[in-house]
C-alpha cells in the first residue's frame, strides 16, 4: 500500500512538470511572436551632469549660446526664453543630461537612436 501511494506522487511530480515545461516552451514562443517592433542597437556614453554644467557644455561643443529667446517668427507675447535642458553629441556619440530626469534623457536618447528630428533654427 505504502510503494501504491509513492508511485502515484512519483507519477503526480513527474506530470506536473512535463505540464510546467510544456506551458514555458509555450508562454515563452508566444513572447518572442509578439515581439514586432523595432530594434536598434546604438552605442553611446551617457554623462549626466547639472544644468550649469549641461549649458556650460553645450556652448563649449556647439558655439551657441545655451539660453536663447523663441525664434524671430513667434509673435512678440508668445516669445519666451529657452534653455538647454540637454543634448545628444553626435560626433562624439555622447547624451549629456540631469540624472534623474526622464524625460530630457529619454529625449535626447530618442536623437542618438533615430538621429536629428527638430527644426534647425539657428
Amino acid at each position: 500500500m505504502m510503494w501504491t501511494r509513492f508511485e502515484g506522487l512519483l507519477t503526480l511530480c513527474r506530470m506536473l512538470i512535463i505540464l510546467s515545461f510544456a506551458f514555458f516552451q509555450i508562454a515563452c514562443s508566444t513572447a518572442n511572436s509578439l515581439d514586432t517592433g523595432e530594434r536598434h542597437t546604438v552605442s553611446l556614453t551617457v554623462v549626466f551632469m547639472d544644468e550649469a554644467q549641461l549649458q556650460a557644455k553645450w556652448t563649449a561643443l556647439s558655439g551657441k549660446p545655451a539660453v536663447m529667446l523663441s525664434p524671430r517668427l513667434v509673435l512678440e507675447t508668445q516669445k519666451r526664453t529657452e534653455r538647454v535642458l540637454g543634448f545628444y553629441d553626435y560626433v562624439n556619440r555622447t547624451l549629456y543630461c540631469p540624472k534623474m530626469n526622464f524625460e530630457v534623457c529619454g529625449h535626447e536618447l530618442h536623437h542618438a537612436v533615430l538621429g536629428p528630428f527638430h527644426y534647425e533654427r539657428y
